[in-house]
């Protein structure tokens, strides 16, 4: 029974060990990359421009 016991054990820790970095790597090759030449976002507008003016009549509330 110990023998049985420790074949088992071997057993599931080799296909552990096989198993879990194969899905690991499969993971990171199909995950999405972003393309390379897309344009930076800009946060704030460069000096010299001039932030524009927010309407309030057009902006959206959030309901509460």
């Amino acid at each position: 029974m110990k023998r049985a016991h420790r074949t088992a054990h071997a057993r599931i820790w080799t296909a552990l060990g096989i198993l879990l970095p194969l899905a690991f790597f499969t993971v990171l090759a199909l995950r999405q990359t972003p393309p390379a030449d897309r344009p930076a976002i800009l946060i704030e507008a460069p000096a010299g421009i001039a932030a524009p003016e927010i309407d309030p009549e057009t902006t959206q509330e959030t309901p509460q």
